[in-house]
């Protein structure tokens, strides 16, 4: 323990420690509380709001987690918040409680479901309780909002990007922690090819199934050689030689596998064996990866960038094509209920009488502006006499003297007359907005 402090320096508080026993006779266990004066105690506790655990995290583990987010769901405030209100919250106050966990722990699939259904209800009901048909599906609301979504991040994509962090940590940081498990847990191994054994803790585990995830986006760059393994690290074009050439390279090499790249250079050249062809692949390869005296650099995505959970989460997601309604919907000076209304429009989601009445919600699909005609989104903007009336006297009040289009072509002449940060063209945006609000 003074070890301990004069490495860390941080001093223990012998009132405010426990000891944890596993396997150990109980006059092991008296000499060592008479020598530390610590506390006994026993697994799980809480530490920092964490679990501490040996084994598998599990639902009931998480419990604490989840009840943060039903408290903040089910909240007085909450529950008189518009569906716009609601969304920015979800994206920004209850996303926000995610992260700790998430940076943490590998989040069960069980408590992922959970999470998701308990802020599904709340954006379409309300509260954490209310049953209540969502107008979108849940995929679309974790869909960015570039590309025809609600702009919510899903819970397991942003789970893997927070603890992908501890991937890019282990490879380049040089805390106190980080050097801990590259001495215990890593030893003399490569990250790349260390087993995933059972006498592993689950949370390292879950870090080393996310190898291969990390690997499609870290580029390492060979300098002078002195930290990157010469087989295991993944400096040889992307890929490690173990990985393309196995381990009878490294016998046919006459080496034992714990060089370093510095170990294959000579003068500032590279300089290879060539007693297989494999060995003579690897020479003729190498010859444009360039030596220089700087030191071995690792990038994350692209040369010269660093790991950022925005970029992560950008190259792991999904990704769809970018919708050209994007700034027509959430501009700088939309009144957030008239986005939000305006996107649901767009999307086609909105509740009308032709899907009421298959419900039973509503005696008959007509128009509720008593035009006769059965109601749709395409009818109600702005195939509707009424509608078509509002939507021209919106037009006039712009400048704009034409006839309303079907909605899809209304939407697309909006699109293309209203680009710009002219002010013009903001008005336009906004009345458009307002306009499918009150209708």
């Amino acid at each position: 323990l003074n070890l301990f402090f004069e490495a860390s320096g941080l001093a223990i508080s012998k009132m405010k420690s426990s000891i944890f026993f596993c396997n150990t006779n109980s006059g092991t266990r008296r000499v060592i509380i008479r020598t530390t004066q610590f506390q006994e105690d026993t697994l799980p506790i809480k530490y920092l709001g964490l679990p501490l655990i040996t084994k598998r995290l599990s639902k009931h583990d998480c419990a604490p987690f989840i009840e943060r987010i039903l408290a903040r769901a089910n909240s007085r405030v909450s529950k008189s918040l518009s569906y716009a209100g609601r969304l920015q919250l979800i994206k920004f106050t209850l996303a926000s409680m995610q992260v700790f966990w998430c940076s943490s722990f590998m989040l069960p699939a069980s408590v992922i479901k959970e999470c998701e259904r308990i802020l599904r209800r709340f954006l379409w009901g309300g509260s954490s309780n209310a049953v209540k048909q969502s107008l979108v599906k849940w995929a679309k609301v974790c869909t960015p909002c570039q590309e025809g979504g609600l702009g919510v991040k899903n819970l397991t994509t942003w789970n893997t990007t927070l603890l992908l962090k501890q991937v890019w940590n282990l490879l380049i940081d040089h805390s106190l922690w980080m050097q801990w498990c590259k001495m215990y847990l890593i030893r003399k191994h490569s990250f790349w090819i260390l087993p995933i054994r059972g006498l592993h803790s689950w949370a390292w585990r879950q870090i080393l199934n996310l190898r291969s995830t990390a690997l499609m986006h870290l580029l390492y760059v060979i300098c002078r050689g002195n930290e990157f393994s010469l087989w295991y690290d993944p400096w040889f074009h992307v890929a490690s030689i173990h990985a393309l050439y196995g381990h009878g390279v490294i016998h046919d090499a006459g080496m034992v596998g714990n060089e370093k790249g510095q170990d294959a250079i000579v003068s500032n050249q590279w300089c290879w064996p060539e007693t297989t062809w494999e060995l003579r692949e690897i020479k003729q390869s190498v010859r444009d990866i360039p030596i220089t005296n700087s030191p071995d650099k690792i990038f994350w995505g692209s040369i010269g960038q660093v790991f950022s959970t925005h970029k992560a989460w950008q190259a792991i997601r999904p990704q769809y094509a970018k919708v050209n309604w994007f700034h027509l919907v959430w501009h700088p000076n939309r009144i957030p209920k008239q986005a939000f209304c305006l996107c649901l429009s767009i999307l086609g989601a909105h509740r009308t009488r032709n899907k009421l009445m298959p419900l039973g919600i509503v005696d008959t699909d007509e128009c509720v502006f008593n035009c006769g005609d059965k109601e749709n989104v395409a009818h109600l903007f702005f195939a509707c006499p009424y509608s078509s009336y509002i939507w021209s006297r919106v037009l006039n009040l712009c400048s704009i003297y034409k006839y309303p289009l079907p909605w899809l072509e209304e939407i697309q002449w909006m699109v293309e007359h209203s680009k710009g940060k002219q002010l013009l063209h903001r008005l336009r945006k906004v009345a458009f907005g307002a306009a499918i609000y009150h209708i």
